[in-house]
């Protein structure tokens, strides 16, 4: 450029000056390329696309272009202006030349980490919302942040490689320091590499109802990178450390299919007709809304009790959700029939027999000889017979 400013028959004055002009005005025409070419023509083609990828990317890299485009013409002016001075500031000119190479790197990188976040943000809003799996929906976020990272570390590596900065050795100094750190927050580490692998195992997803080791049932509100948290019903979130799950059994109730069985136990007396007592009970629960007939609902008789004949009626629901309110309703319904029909559910209670003594004993000291106890199958009066010695 000097040597074509030289042609020019002016003084070296107006030279510097022409010289300092024409860089201006390259650097506003490049900057007017730009925009014409990139921003409006490639807008235009964009919207005509169906999806919106093209526009988030053209939105996200206007800003880090034009400044590119600006520091392109001040770089070229810095150096100009060296050219011209002769090496009048050597320093200076340096220590200018370093600044400007870090926003440069500083300027790429942030573009590509807006460019990659665009795109991500694009997957997660327009993909991954649409799929079956919530895998990505929590890998998203992650991954932008492991780029974001890794991008301003390889930057600020570039930077120092400019400034003759020996890489090697600090890469050395990171990895022993590193080393250190993961010898110190072993359970950190522990409970993320458990989340990365609960988020690709995906024993429980957001949203699903388990139960815990200690036995309490709640629901899958998030799962994060060290640890995990559910909400119980009582409306209180249990934290619980990643590292924790992974030695832990979790009962999903919800996967993988949502529909839970309800079971009805109760006893009926000894005298009750057993074939009633199976038909009034398959029949509440066909006439419940929320009962499902695959399966269909059954009948066990159990056990014979102390003081009642034990019987269960199963049956399922369609969600996990209408487990309760299902039971609740169901106990009701049959607790009404059983006594519209007349079958009886009894007390506990027993029939105590009081057998006479063989030996003479002072009444006010002793209690009567011998007791016998005999479980009762009906609620009757309880029928004693004692005898008084002399």
């Amino acid at each position: 450029m000097i040597d074509l400013l030289n042609r020019i028959p002016v003084s070296g004055e107006l030279q510097t000056v022409i010289g300092l002009v024409a860089i201006v005005l390259a650097t506003l025409l490049l900057a007017w390329l730009v925009r014409a070419v990139l921003f409006v023509l490639a807008r235009r083609l964009a919207a005509q696309t169906k999806t919106d990828l093209d526009d988030r990317l053209l939105s996200t890299c206007r800003k880090p272009v034009y400044y590119l485009v600006y520091l392109v013409g001040l770089v070229a002016l810095v150096n100009y202006l060296e050219e011209v001075s002769a090496g009048s500031f050597p320093v200076v000119f340096r220590y200018v030349d370093v600044a400007l190479y870090a926003v440069g790197v500083v300027l790429v990188a942030r573009l590509i980490v807006g460019l990659m976040a665009a795109a991500l943000a694009w997957y997660g809003q327009s993909i991954a919302a649409r799929t079956d799996t919530t895998v990505d929906d929590e890998f998203v976020p992650l991954i932008d942040r492991a780029v974001k990272v890794i991008i301003y570390v390889l930057s600020l590596l570039i930077i120092l490689d400019h400034l003759n900065v020996d890489i090697k050795g600090l890469v050395a100094v990171l990895g022993v320091g590193s080393l250190a750190i993961a010898l110190a927050a072993q359970e950190t580490i522990a409970n993320m590499i458990g989340g990365f692998v609960i988020m690709i195992d995906r024993p429980f997803r957001v949203g699903d109802r388990v139960r815990l080791g200690d036995g309490t049932i709640c629901i899958v509100n998030q799962i994060g990178i060290r640890s995990s948290k559910f909400r119980t019903f009582d409306n209180t979130l249990v934290i619980i450390p990643n590292a924790d799950l992974m030695k832990s059994t979790v009962h999903n109730l919800t996967y993988p299919q949502p529909k839970l069985r309800v079971q009805i136990d109760v006893g009926v007396g000894y005298d009750s007709d057993m074939a009633l007592v199976r038909r009034v009970m398959l029949e509440e629960a066909d006439l419940h809304p929320m009962v499902i007939d695959d399966p269909k609902p059954s009948f066990f008789f159990l056990e014979f009790g102390d003081s009642s004949l034990n019987v269960s009626m199963r049956c399922w629901v369609a969600d996990v959700s209408q487990q309760f309110q299902t039971a609740s309703e169901l106990r009701e319904q049959v607790l009404n029939r059983f006594r519209s029909e007349g079958i009886e559910i009894p007390f506990p209670q027993h029939v105590v027999t009081m057998v006479p003594g063989t030996e003479e004993q002072t009444p006010a000291l002793t209690a009567p000889a011998s007791a016998a106890v005999t479980p009762s199958s009906g609620t009757g009066d309880v029928s004693r017979s004692a005898e008084e010695g002399d």
